[in-house]
């Protein structure tokens, strides 16, 4: 594989992916002094197969077929909290606790905080930079109208990886530009409502750390300097399968990670945010049930250790902290569950016809003109939202 500069922007320019990306100018001359790269000798890490094949067709992720992921100890455990029901598995969660509506189904999802454990601590504090992906995909039974995933990619922490990050400057506002203690790349869209027609979908979050080695690792190296955590790299509002497949695999080839880079791993995960979605034959019967509230992912290899502790814990302010605890915030941060590295995840679902926000879901096929007949696309939910 030979990487210049004028091949990553050719590359990437033909999907119309990365105008922030692309507009600093440390960047371009750090991708600049990576002249090329040599052909690998060797078959390709697994993170460069999994990152190529995410996203390779809505088939082969239908009714919960699952993807390999680099790493199984690192698949998250999903857990939900809220004021009424505590901490729980999402496994818990009844189909019939689910909204039940058949409008389409606009969902607003924000990271809340990521909280590095103790157990991995060792392993961050060899790496300078880690990646921190999240989508979310609408399914759709129609031949006519491809799926589209909404999807966001960011650097979740800078040089000392292993000393955890202030609270202010750990959370998705960050990539929104509305942090002043954090910097944002000129243009990159903000990313945290999606529509999800009949009320399903899938979802995929990942953390990986970016080897030492990479190509990625050096241009992070110069683009990043004195950046605050959590800056934004990109962010795809209403990509098409095939652009997003197409940046994850050039991803993969640049980040080129091994399974013990992955902090979290996930398949395409079906996920159903309404009753109706529920009952969607394009997922599993065994979805991933999304409620309005507050969701807490745990890897596998860390799920022992914080279900000794779940009952005592609550989620506050996009972080897992002791019910009882009187110590400040920085402190209940670091002695809850101590060993456990963590992301959570706020959800809110609301009907499309009945969202007022004064800006519209980002959604091309939703734009439409009102005359038209979009496939999969409610006309109630049309009349909300056309321009």
């Amino acid at each position: 594989m030979n990487l210049s500069r004028r091949s990553f922007v050719a590359d990437s320019a033909l999907l119309s992916l990365f105008p922030a990306f692309l507009a600093q100018p440390k960047l371009a001359e750090a991708l600049s002094s990576v002249s090329s790269v040599p052909s690998p000798t060797n078959k390709p890490t697994l993170g460069e197969t999994y990152w190529s094949t995410l996203y390779a067709g809505e088939a082969q992720h239908s009714r919960g077929a699952a993807l390999k992921t680099p790493n199984e100890d690192r698949n998250p455990r999903f857990l939900h909290f809220n004021s009424k029901t505590g901490l729980r598995w999402a496994e818990d969660i009844k189909a019939n606790e689910l909204p039940d509506f058949d409008d389409d189904a606009v969902v607003t999802m924000e990271i809340g905080g990521f909280r590095a454990g103790a157990l991995d601590n060792s392993k961050l504090a060899k790496v300078r930079f880690a990646q921190l992906h999240l989508s979310c995909q609408r399914v759709t039974g129609s031949e006519f109208v491809g799926p589209l995933a909404w999807a966001a990619l960011a650097t979740v922490f800078t040089d000392k990886a292993s000393k955890l990050p202030p609270v202010k400057d750990v959370g998705w506002s960050a990539f929104e530009g509305t942090s002043q203690n954090s910097q944002t790349l000129p243009g990159a869209p903000q990313l945290h409502r999606v529509l999800l027609s009949h009320g399903a979908g899938h979802l995929s979050v990942n953390i990986s750390t970016t080897p030492t080695t990479s190509v990625l690792d050096k241009v992070l190296g110069v683009a990043m300097q004195g950046a605050k955590i959590m800056t934004p790299l990109l962010g795809f509002p209403a990509i098409s399968l095939p652009a997003l497949s197409a940046f994850y695999n050039f991803y993969g080839s640049l980040e080129k990670a091994n399974p013990g880079n992955f902090l979290l791993n996930t398949s395409l995960k079906d996920v159903a945010v309404t009753q109706k979605g529920a009952d969607n034959s394009l997922i599993s019967m065994n979805s991933l049930k999304l409620l309005t509230g507050d969701y807490v992912l745990v890897p596998k290899a860390h799920e022992t250790d914080f279900e000794k502790e779940m009952d005592k814990m609550i989620v506050q302010n996009g972080y897992v902290v002791h019910r009882d605890s009187k110590v400040n915030p920085d402190d209940r941060i670091k002695e809850a569950v101590p060993a456990v590295s963590y992301i959570t995840l706020s959800v809110k679902v609301q009907p499309a016809s009945s969202y007022t926000s004064p800006t519209s879901v980002t959604d091309p096929l939703l734009d439409a003109s009102p005359a038209s007949t979009t496939p999969g696309s409610s006309g109630k939910t049309k009349k909300s939202h056309s321009k």
